[in-house]
């Protein structure tokens, strides 16, 4: 566990949902000439605004993986998009360095508190 406070829990399972995400994609694209291979996507960011908006414990919140066996591909039943899939993997490192700088900056924030502003 990354921290105890709310903010760095939820920055830890959005870490744990962007690296499923990562393996996914990469799966994805492994598997992009493989006859009737259907991709997958990670759920997380939706359920967790739902949890946050809710009121809910968002600790309760885990990334989902789901297949996509209703998208149309090509004839051999592949629905994976090369292009498209490397237009999320990218987005998705950055939302990864995005998150990592987020805990980073979280973690300076109490080491100045605790340190009184001391270095």
């Amino acid at each position: 566990m990354i921290g105890r406070d709310l903010p760095a829990r939820i920055v830890e399972h959005a870490l744990d949902a962007a690296s499923l995400r990562q393996r996914v994609i990469a799966h994805n694209l492994a598997n992009a000439m493989t006859p009737g291979f259907k991709r997958s996507r990670v759920d997380f960011e939706t359920e967790l605004a739902r949890a946050l908006a809710a009121g809910k414990n968002p600790d309760q919140v885990r990334p989902q993986l789901v297949q996509e066996t209703d998208s149309i591909g090509r004839p051999d039943g592949n629905n994976v998009d090369v292009e498209a899939e490397s237009v999320k993997m990218a987005a998705n490192q950055i939302w990864y360095s995005a998150l990592t700088r987020q805990i980073s900056d979280h973690f300076s924030r109490l080491r100045m508190v605790i340190t009184d502003g001391r270095g």
